[in-house]
């Protein structure tokens, strides 16, 4: 499984083609769980985001809740903050999905040179097809970087449905783009927000934050 963040090993047991035995193993050790100790407890917030550059929201929005908890102030976040919260957290989940779902793991089941004789008007499509002919002309596949080097084995999708696809990875770069924009509009940044706090958020809703 190539293209996730951070280290994983698969181990699977197969015996006459059933799979008998299968295990998930991380393999890379950060210390976050050590370094954390004897700190700040609110340092946790800003701490944990740094375990992933794509999903940090989600590890500092964790840490905050488990923050209200400690100081027994779960029950009085604002409502203010508690949307704020959410908004910011909800951007996330979206431009977290795109990356990992169009820009990580597709390419691993979409064959991109399917566009190379693409023969329609898509402006994005079109785009992709000069791209793939100038790395062909120049004979340099390293060209062809974020989609070389590839996955060479068996793609199976149909060549519109890989075109389609190849489009909407394309198209999953602006989308991300806009998702990030609105989680910083509320969280000071992306990746790695400052705005998350015990207590709710550093930030307010303005008319031109929310138009």
């Amino acid at each position: 499984i190539t293209r996730i963040e951070g280290h994983l090993k698969i181990e699977a047991t197969v015996d006459g083609g059933e799979v008998k035995d299968a295990k998930c193993v991380g393999t890379l050790f950060r210390g976050f769980e050590i370094f954390m100790k004897d700190r700040d407890p609110r340092d946790a917030v800003h701490i944990t985001q740094r375990i992933c550059g794509v999903c940090p929201t989600s590890h500092g929005t964790t840490a905050a809740l488990n923050l209200d908890s400690a100081f027994g102030v779960a029950d009085k976040i604002p409502n203010n903050g508690r949307i704020l919260r959410n908004l910011i957290q909800g951007a996330n989940y979206i431009a977290s999905h795109i990356v990992h779902f169009y820009h990580l793991a597709a390419l691993d089941y979409v064959d991109v040179t399917e566009v190379a004789d693409y023969d329609g008007t898509d402006p994005e499509l079109l785009k992709v097809k000069d791209f793939i002919a100038r790395a062909l002309a120049a004979g340099d596949m390293s060209m062809l970087a974020p989609f070389y080097p590839r996955y060479e084995g068996d793609y199976r999708l149909p060549k519109k449905v890989a075109q389609a696809a190849v489009a909407h990875y394309v198209e999953g770069l602006n989308m991300r783009r806009l998702a990030h924009e609105m989680s910083a509009i509320y969280s000071g940044r992306l990746p790695h927000s400052v705005a998350v706090v015990a207590g709710g958020v550093t930030s307010h809703p303005s008319i031109d934050s929310i138009s």
